[in-house]
């Protein structure tokens, strides 16, 4: 099969062409490099500079990629905009790439749609979340008439939308949308994650990575990290940091043994993955309708609420249980092993794009 995965969201399509790959499959990423996180596709379609030359090395960029993106079997989205909106550039790329090659999918990893949007906003447990992202950008053009007519053509033309949680199949479902797949799991090259026991060494490192402040519950996050180091600050190191190349990230995770993921979820993303993959204890997610929307009975996720009491109370308890985090580091990975591996993964993406 020859797939185009077109976009890129913190390796997602990365991790998932390497699972592709082992099964003999022929593909290609083509993407921008998500922004600072730097991860480099097969086929360029951004720039590394800014201003107006950047603008212009990226639509160069693209203008060489276009013959590329055709003539493949599957083309999967990782948004429904990949390409600049001015001057209707990205209708007339899209338009060629559905005349142009098999299948068309779009990858739900985003709150782009407006069904899951409304979602969000007034029927999910966290409406925070979808409220924070629209404060960080108060112009959501998603949210525009113009962006709803166009995600509403998007999702008419597509075969199918395959979510990767609970929070992206949600609101389609509500709204009875007839293309929706089932949901399948984030993807993770497990052979390329460091995994090594979690020991515990002078302190109890525990870490929130800094990523869209408001939508991950930074606020909150930090105020239960500043009330635990006051309480115990002979046994912990509260870390916050973030927006920094991939591999960087990777190599500062390995000194730590706690991570808080994200508050206003069910679910956990990429960052919690590689998280869990490393051995890590992963605070954040694994509710019920995350169990559920994969069919688990248990996970080794922390669950927390909306609350800095609840938070504190959550990191208290792992500081006074630390002989238990050797073995949670270990669940932890086993989890990652069980229900993201990459291959395991990639095998029920092709399943979904032979059927649908």
């Amino acid at each position: 099969m020859k797939v185009l995965l077109l976009g890129e969201f913190s390796a997602l399509h990365k991790n998932l062409k390497e699972g592709l790959v082992e099964f003999g499959h022929n593909v290609d990423i083509a993407s921008s490099g998500d922004g600072w996180k730097s991860i480099n596709g097969d086929i360029n379609l951004g720039s590394k500079r800014t201003g107006f030359l950047g603008i212009f090395e990226k639509m160069l960029n693209i203008a060489k990629a276009l013959p590329k993106l055709k003539n493949y079997d599957v083309v999967q989205f990782v948004a429904p905009v990949i390409f600049p909106r001015y001057l209707g550039i990205n209708n007339l790329i899209v338009n060629y790439i559905f005349k142009n090659n098999c299948k068309v999918f779009l990858v739900g990893a985003g709150c782009n749609e407006p069904t899951t949007a409304d979602f969000f906003e007034h029927r999910f447990k966290y409406p925070q979340f979808y409220k924070e992202i629209k404060k960080s950008d108060p112009n959501l053009w998603c949210q525009t008439e113009a962006g709803r007519r166009y995600d509403k053509w998007f999702l008419s033309k597509i075969n199918g939308f395959i979510p990767i949680m609970y929070e992206y199949a949600q609101g389609f479902r509500d709204t009875h949308y007839k293309k929706l797949c089932p949901t399948i799991p984030i993807p993770m090259n497990l052979k390329k994650i460091f995994y090594e026991d979690n020991i515990i060494l002078d302190k109890l490192v525990i870490f929130h990575g800094l990523n869209r402040e408001g939508v991950k519950g930074t606020p909150l996050i930090k105020q239960a990290m500043d009330k635990l180091q006051q309480d115990y600050p002979n046994d912990v190191e509260c870390i916050i940091d973030g927006r920094m190349p991939l591999d960087e990230y990777l190599l500062l995770l390995r000194k730590t043994n706690i991570v808080i993921d994200q508050v206003y979820s069910v679910s956990i993303g990429v960052n919690g993955v590689y998280n869990l993959a490393m051995g890590k204890v992963v605070i954040g997610g694994g509710e019920p309708e995350f169990l559920e929307e994969f069919g688990l009975e248990k996970s080794p996720l922390i669950p927390i609420q909306a609350d800095v009491d609840d938070i504190y109370r959550q990191l208290e308890k792992l500081v006074l249980r630390k002989n238990d985090i050797l073995e949670m580091g270990k669940a932890s990975r086993s989890f990652a092993e069980e229900v993201h591996n990459y291959k395991k993964v990639a095998q029920q993406f092709v399943s979904v794009w032979s059927k649908y």
